[in-house]
């Protein structure tokens, strides 16, 4: 019989941490699942393999080893889906939702050993209605359905004691902007908070993790900032920037940028204020988003009097 050595990885890192079983496999697979993988008598399967692992915080990727020939289809396909969604691609980001729902419908793996795709491709068909303009409170119902695929017991702001994968932080920020968007202010500031801090808990070093904690702190900011509350802003400000030159992250600098530029004009400092819009555009140009560049100039001098 083969023995399974990524069992005892699992194994001696959830001990480590001091994690039952049952709250690093919640919603992921059952407890006997989980402890047939550890003891090395079976194999994982790749989303599984995958979320157990981010779950402990181990972000290295070995996770493609154990791909069968129709798990790597699948992935195949995922990454194109993931890249399309990336660079807001939608129309081909809808074709290879399609092909992976049909892999999917195709697959001879359990339903519960296909539940992580199922809610990937739930959580993409979302983005891509988002994009549509689909309202903000059918966004909503879609992204709780995704997130309860896994978290059953979502309450719809707190995260409570959960371990979290990759996915779902995605898909519980993308909750918390819905609820921004429909007014709901105090919801979307409790959840992303929760967020926040459930990252900086489990040690911000892995590449993805490390971009979606910046896109959390970058909506924390601009949302105190329009809230009036300038001063929190500004540290939340600070503390993204700081993590974008410690660990060479561009995607939300200038944005982070921007947003501390207002707080400052907004408490008065226009001389430093001025500084930090400079530099948003001047990086914006440098990334050729000069679409962006030239929302911030315009912003700058007509809300600040900044030219």
């Amino acid at each position: 019989m083969a023995h399974y050595a990524v069992g005892s990885l699992i194994r001696e890192a959830r001990e480590r941490q001091k994690y039952s079983q049952e709250e690093l496999c919640y919603g992921i697979c059952t407890p006997s699942t989980l402890s047939r993988i550890e003891n090395g008598v079976q194999a994982p399967g790749k989303k599984i393999l995958e979320s157990l692992m981010q779950r402990l915080g181990i972000v290295d990727r070995i996770y493609n080893s154990y791909l069968s020939q129709e798990e790597m289809e699948r992935y195949e396909t995922e990454e194109k889906l993931t890249r399309c969604l990336a660079r807001k691609e939608y129309e081909k980001a809808e074709k290879f939702v399609k092909i992976l729902e049909e892999k999917l419908q195709k697959s001879s793996r359990k339903k519960y050993s296909i539940k992580l795709e199922e809610q990937y491709v739930c959580f993409a068909k979302t983005l891509i209605c988002k994009n549509r303009g689909e309202r903000s409170a059918r966004i909503l119902e879609r992204l709780l359905e995704a997130i309860r695929m896994t978290i059953p017991d979502f309450d719809g702001v707190h995260i409570r004691a959960r371990l979290l994968t990759f996915h779902e932080i995605s898909i519980l920020n993308n909750i918390g902007c819905a609820y921004h968007a429909m007014g709901n202010i105090w919801p979307a500031m409790q959840l992303l908070f929760g967020l926040k801090e459930y990252i900086e808990e489990h040690a911000v070093d892995g590449q993805e993790l490390s971009v979606k904690y910046l896109m959390i702190l970058q909506n924390l900011s601009s949302w105190m900032g329009q809230e009036g509350y300038y001063k929190e802003a500004l540290e939340l400000c600070q503390t993204g920037i700081d993590f974008c030159i410690e660990y060479g992250k561009l995607h939300t600098f200038p944005m982070l940028l921007c947003n501390k530029a207002c707080a400052l004009a907004e408490l008065g400092r226009f001389d430093v204020s001025k500084e930090s819009f400079y530099q948003s555009i001047a990086l914006f140009e440098a990334m050729n988003q000069h679409e962006r560049a030239e929302q911030v100039r315009k912003y700058a001098e007509s809300r600040y009097g900044i030219s």
